[in-house]
């Protein structure tokens, strides 16, 4: 069965935006990007809360992809190829065959998604982590964290309740962030 991941980008201090609301703080490296790509390959499925969505629409139709490097270039169509629910209850006009549009994320739905799902599902959102958890419906939280004290911006652990983990993997990379996986104990 597919399996529910949260893949967040932290800072060491815990934020996932900068007191800005930016998240130019974890642009990552070819290494990096690398290592997301051999990640995203597992994805059948994105879930995003509606801010999240319009970051990465971006991947949709990158604009001067060709001068960026090959291993950014190699992202997009796996972004592409996924399948993408979008949490929003304002959002319509979107591509059936690329997006369903839900008003909100329910237990229910997310279960049957999870059902049927062709390969693993990565929610970006910490509401949806949050929700997800709640629901008890996360199986993993891949953690990358970047070597940057933001000292303030947005929490993603701060409204996450009490959840107990056990270390699956971690890996360090040369620019200094350390990716670890865990799995929710449930």
């Amino acid at each position: 069965m597919s399996q529910i991941i949260d893949f967040p980008f932290i800072s060491l201090d815990g934020h996932i935006k900068d007191s800005d609301g930016k998240i130019d703080f974890h642009t990552p490296d070819e290494e990096i990007m690398e290592f997301v790509n051999e990640r995203h390959a597992a994805f059948s499925n994105h879930i995003y809360e509606e801010s999240t969505y319009e970051i990465m629409k971006w991947w949709e139709d990158p604009l001067e992809m060709d001068s960026m490097p090959e291993v950014f270039q190699e992202y997009t169509p796996l972004w592409q190829k996924t399948h993408k629910t979008v949490i929003s209850k304002k959002l319509s006009g979107l591509d059936p065959a690329q997006y369903t549009v839900w008003p909100e994320l329910t237990a229910d739905a997310l279960s049957e998604l999870k059902q049927n799902a062709s390969g693993d599902i990565i929610i970006g959102g910490s509401d949806l982590t949050i929700a997800t958890l709640s629901f008890g419906l996360l199986d993993r939280i891949d953690l990358m964290t970047v070597p940057v004290i933001l000292g303030g911006g947005e929490s993603f652990f701060g409204k996450i309740p009490r959840t107990e983990l056990k270390l699956l993997e971690t890996h360090r990379f040369s620019k200094g962030w350390i990716f670890s996986s865990y799995e929710v104990l449930k």
